[in-house]
């Protein structure tokens, strides 16, 4: 646990020296174009992130084990996290690039349909309890992870969208390349190290109500 926090700390910093200090100003957004190694590298990690919830879905729906339903959770709410963080710092970009703060241009409005799939998984969530909670959520974790290859391949299946093509940063100038490809590995290794924390925090949360549950029914017993 230590050393991934040590790694992801020493990567994030890495980065940061390379955004400002490596990578070469683009020429025509400046500074603004800075906005980038975050912005897709959180958009990756939200596909990470649902994807281990989607996993660890499956798994709960088969084997039935708490552990994996606290783990899908947790790895959705850290997606919840970094697609904000995606949809908050997209616009900034979007301003300058296609002079507007949104538009319902198709990666978009995927992005956001995706983003309000797993806020409703949390809504499901807290209006349920037990068992019904954890499948019905499990399932709803699947069916909305769904979404996640149609923003991957968004700008493949509408022609005409404002995004670049998917391949488009892997021809980037080497410089940016570089420091995104840091990046990315930064944000993800963020992410492993968040999801450690949240389900330790989960499951002693869990045992914790077990103890409270039986303490409660010994006195009422």
């Amino acid at each position: 646990m230590k050393i991934i926090a040590i790694i992801t700390a020493i990567l994030i910093f890495i980065s940061l020296y390379l955004i400002f200090g490596y990578a070469r100003v683009e020429g025509t957004m400046l500074e603004v174009q800075k906005i980038f190694y975050y912005h897709v590298s959180a958009a990756l990690t939200v596909f990470v992130a649902f994807g281990v919830n989607c996993v660890f879905s499956i798994k709960y729906l088969i084997q039935r084990k708490p552990n994996d339903d606290l783990l899908a959770v947790a790895a959705a709410e850290l997606g919840i996290v970094f697609c904000t963080i995606a949809l908050l710092s997209g616009p900034i970009w979007a301003r300058y690039a296609w002079n507007t703060w949104w538009n319902w241009e198709p990666r978009l409005t995927s992005t956001l349909v995706l983003w309000l799939m797993y806020v409703g998984y949390f809504i499901l969530r807290s209006a349920l309890e037990g068992d019904r909670r954890s499948v019905y959520s499990a399932v709803l974790g699947i069916v909305a992870f769904l979404d996640v290859p149609i923003v991957y391949y968004a700008v493949d299946i509408w022609q005409g969208g404002l995004h670049p093509d998917r391949g488009t940063k892997w021809s980037l100038e080497a410089t940016m390349r570089h420091t995104w490809m840091v990046a990315l590995i930064a944000l993800i290794m963020l992410f492993v190290f968040l999801l450690i924390v949240r389900y330790r925090m989960k499951k002693a949360q869990a045992r914790y109500e077990v103890i409270q549950q039986r303490h409660l029914t010994e006195a009422s017993s």
